[in-house]
């Protein structure tokens, strides 16, 4: 994952945790919906201006986006994840399934 992907999934993880939708942050912050999803998808960098209007308007200190494990989610987590599983091997899916089967 690269660093916009990274920004954008931050973005997108803590504006659905203060149940916003994408065209309401959008509308609060001065951008086209269009934009938005951009900048959530890891298309875009957003300029600093509209960091700090993000940042605001999710009630959030702007170096918290760029802090790696400010806002470590789930959702962060298993996209990580689904990530890692994309590149393993037969054997090492194998291993990997009966590890998480065997978790309680």
């Amino acid at each position: 994952m690269n660093d916009k992907e990274l920004l954008g999934l931050k973005i997108r993880t803590i504006r659905k945790s203060k149940q916003i939708t994408q065209e309401m942050l959008a509308e609060k912050i001065d951008i086209s919906p269009r934009q938005m999803v951009k900048i959530e998808m890891g298309q875009a960098y957003p300029s600093l201006e509209t960091l700090k209007k993000l940042a605001s308007a999710l009630q959030i200190p702007i170096q918290s986006l760029f802090e790696n494990d400010y806002y470590e989610s789930t959702e962060i987590l298993k996209e990580k994840i689904r990530q890692k599983l994309e590149i393993l091997d037969e054997k090492n899916t194998r291993f990997l399934y009966l590890v998480i089967t065997n978790l309680d």
